[in-house]
């Protein structure tokens, strides 16, 4: 049996509406419990090669990893096994092949259309999905998503009244993620970037020279 890194297991244990997607600082505390690392830009984290990035508003996370094919499918192999061996917590569905039966070198990966699987439960819904790499675009990789089962398919609106709350009274990790929510105004990133706390006013320097061009969004 592939074994997953700990990090990535402790997220799927902790995958739950009531506390890792509570709110910001639930999710950020669940994140450092299960052994990832902060980064400096808003909403992002590591841990042994992966990569998560997040947002508060509402919480939802995606995992990222990419690498050699066959890794990058048995790692998700291995997610999807994790996350079938709880039925009790998880309720399994797919409109596509279900490829969480496959091996990571069976020719089906090749010959069917694959989609996404998901799962039910705890309040919240995951998807994991894999694809091979595209030459000069993107190399192999994984991505499993994590959000509250009653978030709105469109998302939340824009709340001007909250983001300024959130700049003037919001605990330090409430800040760190407004850093990173789009379209933040420049008048309002201004006063992150001048944020008492270091890991907040880092985080609003660093979205502000990606906004600059300063260098290349990796998500982008």
């Amino acid at each position: 049996m592939h074994a997953l890194p700990d990090e990535v297991a402790a997220l799927l244990r902790a995958a739950d509406a009531d506390t890792l997607l509570r709110d910001a600082d639930a999710l950020a505390e669940a994140l450092a419990d299960a052994g990832w690392a902060p980064e400096v830009e808003s909403g992002r984290f590591s841990a042994d090669g992966w990569d998560v990035v997040s947002s508060a508003w509402p919480p939802n996370l995606s995992v990222f990893r990419d690498g050699d094919l066959l890794d990058v499918r048995r790692d998700a192999l291995a997610i999807a096994a994790a996350l079938n061996a709880e039925p009790q917590r998880w309720a399994f569905e797919t409109e596509g092949p279900d490829w969480s039966g496959f091996t990571a070198d069976d020719a089906r990966w090749d010959d069917e259309q694959i989609d996404w699987l998901l799962w039910h439960g705890q309040g919240v819904v995951v998807e994991l999905f894999t694809a091979p790499a595209v030459p000069a675009e993107v190399p192999a990789h994984l991505h499993l998503a994590i959000e509250r089962a009653d978030s709105p398919p469109e998302g939340l609106p824009r709340d001007d009244a909250r983001d300024l709350r959130v700049a003037s009274e919001g605990s330090i990790v409430e800040r760190w993620f407004l850093v990173g929510e789009s379209d933040l105004p420049d008048k309002l990133l201004a006063t992150l970037e001048a944020d008492p706390d270091q890991r907040v006013s880092a985080a609003a320097a660093s979205e502000r020279r990606m906004r600059e061009g300063g260098f290349d969004d990796p998500t982008g």
